[in-house]
C-alpha cells in the first residue's frame, strides 16, 4: 500500500492512497456488508475511511430525515476497537439535495453537524473534517474562523475543502496564514482516469479536476482525495463488454475517455492486473500527491480495486493516459 502525508495540527497524518468511501452505507449497502467491506479493506492494507453527515441519507427528498453512514462506521469502529488505527474523515454543511445551489455553511449548522457526527461516529474528534461544499458568496475569513475554532478545541486535526476550486482554497489559505488561523491542507474533488465535468453530473456545485485545477495543485502542493475515482466502473465494464448505466454514460462517455480504452487494456495486460487496478495506479502514481476513494459495494469489487495497490506507472504511461490521441 502507498501512503501520503497530510499536514495537521500537531504533526502529519499518514493516510493510505486508497481510501474506503462510506457513501450508501445503510441504504444500498447493508450494515453487514459495510462491516465486511471495512474488515477486508483494512486486511488489504488501507487505513482511511471517508464518510459524511449526508451519506446514507434515507430519503434524499427529506433533508431532515435520518442518515446512516456515520452511525454504521461508528458501530464498526467501536466493535473492532480500531479508532487508533484509522484515519477518520467526515464532512459537513452539504446543501439540501433539493436545492444544491443554496449553501448551508454557517456557524450554527457547522457546530450542530460536527457534534452530530461525533455522536454517530462515537468519537470526540476526527482526523480530517471537510466542508462538503463551498459558498463562493461568503468571505473566506468567516469560514476559516468558524473552522479554526474547532481545530483549537482539539476536535479536528486537519481541515479539508471538498468541491472547492483551487483558487478559493488558495484565497482561504492566504487569509488563514495572514491571520494566524488553520489553513486547508487537503482537498477532495472528482478526479479519475474517466474524466468528466460538473455539467455532465448536473451539479454546478461539484468541482472536477481539469488542467487549470491540476496546475493549481501542483503549485500549492496540497494533496487531493479523488472521489468517483473509478468512474462507475467505466473502463472495467467497457473492456469486459458489459453494459453501463445511462447515468454513467452521461457522465463519462467521451472521445477522450474512449481513446484511453486500448491504453488501459495494454497496461493491464503488461502488469497482469485488471483495468480497475490501472485506474487506481493512475492516481496513486501521479506526481501530485493523491488518494483514490473507492466506493465498492461488494468485497469482490474492493479486492479488484486493491488487487495491485503498489503498482507504479511510468512517466510515459501516465502521459499516454493523461493525453491520449483522440
Amino acid at each position: 500500500m502507498k501512503f501520503m502525508e497530510v499536514s495537521s495540527a500537531g504533526g502529519t497524518i499518514r493516510m493510505s492512497k486508497i481510501v474506503k468511501g462510506a457513501d450508501y452505507f445503510g441504504t444500498t449497502i447493508s450494515e453487514d456488508t459495510a462491516f465486511a467491506l471495512l474488515d477486508r479493506y483494512f486486511e488489504l492494507g488501507g487505513n482511511t475511511i471517508d464518510t459524511a453527515r449526508i451519506y446514507g441519507q434515507a430519503d434524499p427528498a427529506d433533508p431532515d430525515g435520518p442518515t446512516y453512514s456515520e452511525g454504521i462506521v461508528g458501530r464498526w469502529l467501536a466493535s473492532r476497537g480500531m479508532r487508533k488505527d484509522v484515519v477518520l474523515v467526515t464532512k459537513g454543511c452539504h446543501p439540501d439535495r433539493s436545492c444544491v445551489t443554496k449553501s448551508r455553511i454557517c456557524k450554527q449548522v457547522l457546530d450542530q453537524e460536527l457534534e452530530t457526527s461525533f455522536s454517530e461516529l462515537k468519537v470526540d474528534s476526527v482526523d480530517i473534517y471537510f466542508l462538503h461544499r463551498d459558498n463562493p458568496d461568503m468571505p473566506v475569513g468567516e469560514i476559516m474562523d468558524m473552522l479554526d475554532e474547532h481545530v483549537r478545541a482539539g476536535k479536528i486535526r486537519a481541515l479539508g475543502a471538498s468541491n472547492w476550486t483551487v483558487q478559493r482554497i488558495d484565497q482561504a489559505n492566504q487569509w488563514a496564514l495572514a491571520h494566524g488561523k488553520t489553513p486547508f491542507t487537503v482537498s477532495q474533488i472528482q478526479w479519475g482516469l474517466a474524466a468528466t465535468t460538473p455539467a455532465a453530473w448536473g451539479d454546478p456545485t461539484l468541482v472536477a479536476m481539469n488542467d487549470s485545477e491540476y496546475a493549481g495543485y501542483v503549485k500549492n502542493k496540497i494533496p487531493v482525495m479523488a472521489f468517483a475515482s473509478q468512474g462507475g466502473g467505466y473502463y472495467s465494464k467497457k473492456l469486459m463488454g458489459l453494459p453501463l448505466k445511462d447515468k454513467i454514460l452521461r457522465r463519462y462517455e467521451s472521445s477522450k475517455n474512449q481513446a484511453r480504452l486500448p491504453i488501459v487494456k495494454q497496461i493491464a495486460e503488461e502488469n497482469s492486473c485488471t483495468p480497475a487496478a490501472v485506474c487506481m495506479a493512475f492516481l496513486t502514481s501521479n506526481p501530485l500527491q493523491s488518494a483514490a476513494i473507492v466506493g465498492c459495494s461488494t468485497v469482490a469489487q474492493l479486492e479488484d480495486s486493491m488487487s495491485l495497490c503498489d503498482l507504479t506507472l511510468t512517466e510515459s504511461q501516465l502521459e499516454a493516459l493523461q493525453n491520449p490521441a483522440v
